[in-house]
């Protein structure tokens, strides 16, 4: 049997909140994205949440597949914190620096091609994908028919 575990980062296996703050506009509470692109070089600073432990059993799980899956654009700070502090994925879904594209939409189409490439050569039984947002977790789980673990967390915007 072979599984794939699909995690977010912030707010899910990373607390992250020393660089992060929301605003309020017409649509909401949303992320401060300026602030947040401010402090990028402060990733070194975040820690590990609970479900961190999960992952890295996940990472050492020959049959278990593993995938960060972030609305983050990943500098080297962020790839530094991932390789020393949880551990080398199997996969990395990211952002790409100047797209806008919506969390939700940016995993899907991130994790399509991964997701296909597995179910081609292997019996996959179960994926589950873990995250704190609720419309990502919603968009990600319907496009793909697979279950879904929410997180509470107050990153999860």
């Amino acid at each position: 049997m072979k599984r794939i575990a699909i995690y977010d980062m912030d707010g899910t296996i990373v607390c992250s909140l020393h660089r992060y703050r929301t605003v309020f506009d017409n649509d909401g509470e949303r992320i401060d994205l300026g602030y947040w692109r401010e402090n990028e070089h402060r990733a070194l600073e975040d820690n590990l949440l609970p479900l961190a432990e999960q992952y890295k059993k996940d990472n050492l799980d020959p049959d278990c597949i593993v995938i960060i899956a972030t609305a983050r654009v990943l500098r080297d700070a962020d790839l530094t914190f991932i390789s020393t502090k949880l551990g080398d994925p199997d996969h990395i879904v990211s952002r790409a620096d100047g797209d806008n594209t919506s969390g939700g939409t940016l995993k899907v189409y991130g994790l399509k091609p991964i997701i296909e490439e597995y179910r081609d050569f292997f019996d996959i039984e179960d994926i589950t994908f873990y995250e704190d947002n609720v419309k990502y977790l919603k968009t990600v789980c319907d496009a793909f028919n697979i279950r879904g673990v929410y997180i509470p967390s107050k990153q999860g915007h």
